[in-house]
């Protein structure tokens, strides 16, 4: 029995026998080709009986595995190989399927290969995941067949596993030499010049041509008869807590992934980097009555706690409360910090509402807004109109535009600084922000 489940039947041999079924019809009105129409399926039998003998003569010719990291990085494309070895004394054909987790929702993960004997081969291919938690890879299974390729064995590995979809550590690493500078090619190029100077006193040294002669040490001077000067560096150790809203209006799909989880991955990457810079990073998340919160601290292992908070991050579908995060910040943070809240808001009725919750924030602490703006409907106005329908839409994409710019000017106006960011653009712009705001010397 086990044979027979093993065993498929090719496409090219079903393609003979429907053959083989049209010729013995034509048979009837030429009876000198059914001599030959015996003769070829007479030779097609014997060949089948051939392909199985020599497909089922190895208990196991074949191996395979596959491939893959503990955490795949959400909203990266993440590699996966399956590795084959050819176990059989001759030349085979494999078609292989991959049983990858349900949530990708894809189920033509096949690839083919020819193998020389006692040969391998490795088949690389990536995912992209889109949600985080956990995900379960299934079997991998191989269809081998040889010579005429008339008949199939299948072989089944139970290489499942769980792996775990964490927010973007791809991207963490890619920015990370942003905590060295505001450099970046996606910001222009430009390098903003710092502002004053910076005063956490470092170490005195001699001078050579270029120093400030302002940062002259005279009593060094003095004492060691050669001109000596102060050197300083960035002011460190400073606080600086992410915002994150968890509540309705960020579970707008962008790209395949929610606006959340876009916030999620730049908070990471933008924690990687405040820590970088000798900063301590917090992060606190918030919804109607749910708040989490990481306290600031740059110890090791701190962004690894940031990063389980991001992964556990549930998401809820009622609008954020901001007059209980206002009050949950002053229990929690008592001194003044940088608050950079990852938020959006539907309407500017909607911004209303919540504006006298950060006004109080802003009054004790530097806050940093960050919206974001949906690319889709820029998108949409740049089509040309044609029909009743896209003027419609137009207007109506319009008008969502103008609010945000609306929001914009509401926030600036109050003092609140805020940056109207694409998802696609959100981790770059927020890591510039930060860096900008630290060479302002307002944190």
């Amino acid at each position: 029995m086990r044979v027979f489940k093993e065993t498929y039947l090719s496409r090219r041999f079903f393609l003979i026998i429907l053959l083989g079924i049209f010729s013995l019809v034509m048979a009837y009105v030429f009876p000198l080709l059914l001599i030959w129409v015996t003769g070829a399926l007479f030779t097609v039998l014997f060949l089948f009986l051939l392909e199985l003998f020599e497909l089922y003569r190895n208990v196991k010719g074949v191996e395979a595995s596959r491939v893959v990291a503990d955490k795949l990085s959400n909203g990266e494309e993440n590699p996966v190989s399956l590795i084959l070895r050819n176990r059989y004394p001759l030349n085979v054909h494999f078609r292989v399927i991959d049983e990858i987790p349900v949530e990708f929702q894809n189920r033509n993960i096949s690839f083919h290969a020819e193998l020389k004997p006692g040969g391998q081969e490795e088949i690389r291919y990536t995912l992209r995941p889109t949600k985080r938690g956990a995900y379960n890879f299934g079997k991998i299974r191989v269809f081998v067949s040889v010579r005429f390729g008339l008949v199939e064995r299948r072989y089944s590995f139970d290489a499942g596993r769980d792996v775990a979809v964490y927010p973007s550590f791809m991207m963490m690493h890619r920015y990370e030499l942003m905590a060295f500078g505001n450099y970046h090619p996606e910001n222009g190029g430009i390098r903003t010049r710092p502002l004053g100077g910076n005063m956490a006193f470092e170490q005195i040294k001699l001078y050579v041509t270029g120093d400030d002669p302002r940062t002259v040490n005279w009593k060094a001077t003095a004492k060691y008869n050669q001109l000596m000067v102060n050197t300083y560096t960035e002011e460190r150790s400073q606080q600086i807590y992410c915002l994150v809203d968890k509540g309705r209006t960020m579970q707008s799909p962008f790209n395949g992934m929610t606006m959340l989880d876009h916030a999620i991955n730049s908070v990471l990457t933008l924690s990687n980097v405040i820590l970088k810079k000798g900063d301590r990073a917090g992060l606190i998340t918030f919804s109607n009555n749910s708040r989490n919160c990481v306290k600031a601290d740059n110890r090791v292992g701190q962004l690894n706690q940031i990063s389980e908070a991001l992964y556990r991050l549930e998401t809820h579908y009622q609008e954020a409360d901001f007059e209980k995060l206002y009050i949950s910040v002053n229990r929690q943070i008592p001194t003044r910090s940088l608050l950079i809240l990852f938020t959006n808001f539907d309407t500017v009725s909607g911004l209303r509402r919540h504006l006298p919750a950060l006004q109080r924030l802003a009054a004790r602490h530097l806050v940093l807004v960050i919206l974001f703006e949906n690319s889709e409907l820029n998108k949409a106005l740049e089509r040309p109109v044609r029909t009743l329908k896209d003027v419609y839409f137009e207007t109506i994409a319009a008008g969502f535009a103008t609010e945000k710019r609306q929001m914009v000017r509401e926030l600036s106006q109050l003092g609140i600084r805020v940056i109207l960011s694409k998802p696609e653009s959100l981790t770059v712009n927020s890591i510039n922000s930060y860096l900008n705001l630290k060479e302002r010397k307002l944190i």
